[in-house]
């Protein structure tokens, strides 16, 4: 009787176990896709703006960046709201499953569990997002193009090509950002004050710095790789996008043409990694979506608890 009972509590538990995570990854989903939603139609002006500059060459200001802020947005705000909440859906299961294993099972360091994570959900999300990011930035590229016209062009143009090219430059600026982002923004938390009490106004001011700080610092690293994939992506349907290495390569040949050595070889570099601009985009629009998944998240698992404390599951 005692081992039947025993055997029943057991699967009752793997059961509850199963549940928990089930909702958890509910819960990551919903919150990473409302953070997508959300910081896409904040920041579609600026991306795009962004995405202009580098490929015609001219200031970020300038005011033809800004003539169609939201072309094309319409006909895919669900594509760019999955674009938006990968990263924080694999980063929160990530930090709910694998987190608690490498720290308290197998006993690495904080930095190295970071690591994981970061080069987790970044390899995750370079993979998922690249084809959707490809047809964004061509939907970019002229006026009057909607979503499923670029998808059509891209397929007469060049097959499937088109919308795996950039995949490689997309992983490895991913990579190499989750891995910095999660490791810094660590770092400079573990650092702050910590408080018993509910988190107050100021710990989730210092949060968000520390936040857009390792976000802005993680956008420098990846930089090159995000450059060589911004050529990628302007590359014709009909032609081979260059590779990561010759992409770099060009670049750096370019540099040579500054007049200053070495102060003309930095801001030459600074203008085409887009190291300013782009680096404020990341760091704000990175903390504002943290803040809003991580409170999102809390709230939903919140409601959660409370649902089980009112209507227990028997």
């Amino acid at each position: 009787m005692s081992n039947t009972r025993t055997i029943s509590d057991t699967k009752k538990s793997e059961l509850d176990s199963t549940l928990r995570i089930q909702q958890q990854f509910s819960i990551d989903i919903a919150s990473g896709l409302f953070t997508g939603a959300f910081c896409s139609g904040l920041f579609n002006p600026y991306d795009r703006a962004l995405y202009l500059s580098v490929k015609c060459t001219r200031s970020f200001l300038s005011w033809k960046n800004f003539s169609s802020p939201y072309q094309g947005f319409s006909q895919a705000v669900i594509q760019r709201a999955f674009l938006g909440s990968v990263y924080y859906i694999v980063q929160g299961e990530m930090k709910s499953n694998l987190y608690p294993y490498l720290r308290n099972h197998l006993g690495t360091s904080e930095s190295f569990a970071q690591f994981c994570i970061g080069i987790s959900a970044g390899s995750v999300s370079g993979i998922l997002t690249n084809s959707i990011s490809a047809i964004k930035y061509h939907t970019w590229g002229q006026e009057n193009r909607t979503f499923f016209s670029s998808v059509h062009e891209m397929w007469t143009l060049g097959s499937s090509r088109p919308f795996f090219k950039g995949t490689q430059a997309t992983v490895a600026r991913d990579v190499t950002f989750g891995c910095t982002y999660e490791i810094l923004r660590s770092l400079m938390r573990n650092q702050l004050p910590k408080s018993n009490d509910k988190k107050n106004y100021k710990e989730s001011y210092l949060d968000f710095v520390c936040n857009s700080a390792a976000a802005g610092l993680a956008t420098i690293t990846s930089g090159p790789f995000n450059y060589a994939r911004t050529m990628q992506y302007a590359t014709p349907p009909s032609e081979s996008p260059p590779t990561i290495w010759k992409a770099l390569k060009n670049v750096w040949q370019e540099s040579k043409n500054q007049p200053q050595k070495f102060l003309g070889k930095m801001r030459f570099f600074q203008q085409r990694f887009r190291v300013g601009w782009g680096t404020a985009r990341v760091a704000v629009g990175m903390a504002v979506g943290q803040e809003i998944f991580d409170v999102t998240r809390s709230k939903l698992t919140d409601l959660y608890s409370e649902q089980l404390k009112t209507h227990p599951k028997k």
